[in-house]
């Protein structure tokens, strides 16, 4: 079996994940644009020399055996392993090339990740970006993997296998139409959200899930609605349906063009969400990563106080909730 396997071509492997990814021989022949005989003739020579089945084979498309699971996952492996290889020979050049994988929230997709990368595409235009959406929980998640190098959320839960390189603490408040009678208020505290029916993300999505409890408990009498997307909730809001519990982020144009008002959420007893830079710990990221994470760590400050001037919100900040570099 070691000695078959040692001899197994590249071309067999690629082609057998592509199957996977597309849950058919026909569709990974139209992505790899190679003819559906080809892809199976290598998956056929794997099996042979595996002296296994990889896939059970079915008309509506092909299901992984468990010995297809157990090379899938070594694949998946490969080329993640071959990616970093890649990336450290990028290295020995400098920052002319290279790859960075990033997950972020919707939110932060929108007002700050995109002038960052605009900037830093300037200085270094030969490195690539994948960037994925994603909620927080599964942001850590993919961190702590190594499925990405760097992920940007708003305060989700700590996860022990993820290291929070930078934070900054950002505001929290009500998201009202511009003829609600709240809008023209400095502040609300959740008492004055009495007999609203408030709308508010879901745990893990947004940094403002502790409000819910929060407010349920001071107004045990409000009327709630929950989402698992941030940005759903302003258009809850548009269409007249409630008001909002979220921060500014994403939505600051809107803010700023007085399409949505944003109240700020007085109550001083409220803990404020932050805003994390997360990587995996005890991992040297490819270089191109490691110089990206450090201006995206220089910026938070700046980004910071962007925030809190749309919000129309105090700049209070704890200097002790706020990370130093790891």
């Amino acid at each position: 079996m070691a000695s078959s396997f040692v001899h197994v071509h590249l071309v067999a492997l690629r082609y057998f994940g592509e199957t996977v990814r597309t849950g058919s021989m026909r569709q990974a022949a139209e992505h790899l644009n190679v003819a559906a005989s080809a892809v199976n003739r290598q998956i056929l020579k794997l099996e042979d020399q595996l002296q296994c089945k990889l896939f059970d084979r079915r008309a509506e498309g092909v299901r992984l055996t468990a010995a297809g699971e157990v090379l899938y996952n070594y694949i998946l492996r490969l080329e993640r392993d071959l990616d970093r290889a890649i990336s450290q020979i990028d290295d020995l050049r400098g920052l002319r090339r290279g790859h960075v994988k990033i997950a972020c929230e919707d939110g932060l997709g929108r007002d700050y990740l995109p002038p960052l990368l605009s900037q830093f595409h300037k200085d270094h235009p030969g490195i690539t970006y994948s960037v994925e959406i994603a909620s927080a929980l599964d942001i850590l998640t993919q961190v702590a993997d190594g499925a990405i190098d760097i992920g940007i959320a708003m305060a989700p839960p700590r996860n022990p296998d993820v290291s929070i390189i930078a934070q900054a603490a950002m505001p929290m408040g009500v998201v009202v139409a511009p003829d609600s009678p709240l809008a023209g208020r400095q502040s609300v505290r959740l008492r004055d959200l009495a007999g609203e029916t408030v709308i508010l993300a879901k745990d893990g999505t947004g940094g403002g899930t502790s409000y819910y409890e929060q407010l349920g408990f001071a107004q045990p009498h409000t009327r709630f609605m929950q989402t698992n997307a941030p940005d759903f909730i302003t258009n809850l809001v548009k269409a007249g349906l409630g008001v909002g519990i979220r921060s500014p982020i994403g939505i600051m144009g809107d803010i700023e063009d007085r399409k949505i008002c944003f109240v700020p959420i007085g109550d001083t007893t409220l803990e404020a969400p932050t805003l994390s830079l997360y990587a995996k710990p005890h991992r040297a990221l490819p270089m191109a990563a490691a110089t990206l994470l450090e201006r995206l760590k220089d910026a938070l400050p700046e980004f910071r106080d962007r925030v809190h001037a749309a919000g129309r919100c105090p700049l209070v900040i704890d200097p002790q909730r706020e990370v130093a570099p790891a």
